[in-house]
């Protein structure tokens, strides 16, 4: 309330806390992998139905008003290459395959959209008597240079992410196969990261300074700035992204019970304890993640852009009842972010639909790379500027 006695109109409606007395028990019998076909029978319910109709339309909306008008950059040096405009932080999951196929529908289908997947070096195996012969540093170097090879039984940087985004960038392809989708292999070695943390990351993450946002400005960092490599007429060729948009995903995660943290909470305090948790990590999303990730992706002089926390988004999902959203007596990969599942499979999308949610620094490999007894709350050493 203001000295008038007047109260600014709140932004988004309030989170619906409502607890139901009991819950109708699930008629749908599911082994612990399921598969995007297992999501067909939840949406035979025309009320399901109509929810995931509505969540598509404010999400596509969102995405929509973030692309329509990009900022403008300067003339191209080659003016006849068509260059993306937007790009998407891209791991194959469900969040960035949702926004892609969503952007799909509002850029014109001539100009391309930049996938940008990280990669940090995995560490290599060691020498045993069987196999000697390991993939030297001068190796990982050109890797990290021309994209992974497919030459050898070891790859530096085919980690979690990398396998997941190619097998999304097939699922996108399959959906609109006239569309140009660059899949920009950004692959980062252990010196890079090094070097670049010191020099410009860790003042980017300050003032926060714990083990996650290390690994997380680190990997968003290296990922927006889009210097990798692409598929460029059937050959592997040195790609920077020039897009000034660039989309994430955040936010699903926090509204739809996407995090391992949120079953926990869930078993141990049922969907009041849930509720709750929800609750606080919407609360506290702009100064842990929003403020760091704008820094970050803002020092390319590129834009970061949030979807999932469009007024509009945030509104519908917090009126919903928390079993509307995500519902936790389901294996993991179907439960949690259900109504988002659900949205991805009206969109076509298949094996990404049900694809378990992996933090982005354990999909990119960046977590215990350096050290692998730390904790993720721990105050990080490598962030203390020198």
């Amino acid at each position: 309330m203001n000295e008038s006695g007047l109260f600014l109109t709140a932004p988004v409606v309030p989170l619906n806390i409502a607890i139901p007395a009991c819950l109708p028990e699930s008629k749908h019998t599911l082994g612990t992998q399921p598969s995007f076909e297992d999501l067909q029978p939840f949406l035979q319910s025309d009320k399901r139905k109509k929810i995931v109709l509505q969540l598509l339309d404010v999400l596509s909306e969102a995405v929509r008003r973030r692309i329509q008008y990009p900022p403008s950059k300067t003339v191209a040096t080659c003016p006849s290459v068509n260059k993306a405009n937007v790009a998407i932080l891209f791991s194959g999951g469900i969040d960035s395959m949702i926004l892609a196929t969503l952007a799909d529908r509002h850029i014109p289908v001539e100009h391309p959209i930049d996938l940008l997947n990280v990669a940090f070096q995995l560490k290599k195996p060691k020498a045993t008597k069987k196999c000697k012969t390991v993939l030297n540093a001068h190796q990982c170097q050109e890797e990290a240079k021309l994209g992974s090879t497919e030459a050898g039984d070891f790859k530096c940087f085919n980690v979690p992410d990398r396998v997941t985004g190619r097998a999304g960038l097939q699922e996108l392809q399959d959906i609109n196969p006239t569309r140009t989708w660059n899949f920009v292999e950004i692959n980062v070695t252990l010196d890079e990261l090094q070097e670049m943390r010191q020099k410009t990351i860790s003042h980017l993450v300050y003032p926060l300074e714990t083990v996650l946002d290390d690994s997380i400005g680190c990997a968003v960092w290296f990922a927006s700035r889009g210097t990798g490599a692409a598929l460029l007429n059937n050959e592997m060729k040195e790609y920077t992204s020039t897009a000034k948009v660039v989309l994430t995903g955040i936010g699903a995660d926090e509204q739809l019970a996407g995090y391992s943290r949120h079953r926990v909470r869930y078993k141990m305090s049922g969907l009041e304890g849930l509720v709750n948790e929800l609750g606080m990590e919407l609360g506290r999303i702009s100064s842990r993640n929003l403020g760091r990730d704008d820094r970050i992706i803002g020092d390319h002089g590129k834009e970061a852009r949030f979807p999932f926390l469009d007024e509009e988004v945030v509104s519908f999902l917090s009126s919903l009842p928390v079993w509307e959203k995500a519902d936790l007596t389901l294996p993991r990969g179907l439960g949690e972010k259900l109504l988002l599942r659900l949205a991805a499979r009206e969109l076509g999308l298949t094996a990404s639909a049900v694809l378990p949610k992996r933090a982005m620094q354990f999909g990119s490999r960046i977590a215990k790379m350096e050290n692998g007894n730390e904790k993720a709350s721990d105050k990080c050493n490598r962030l203390q500027r020198v």
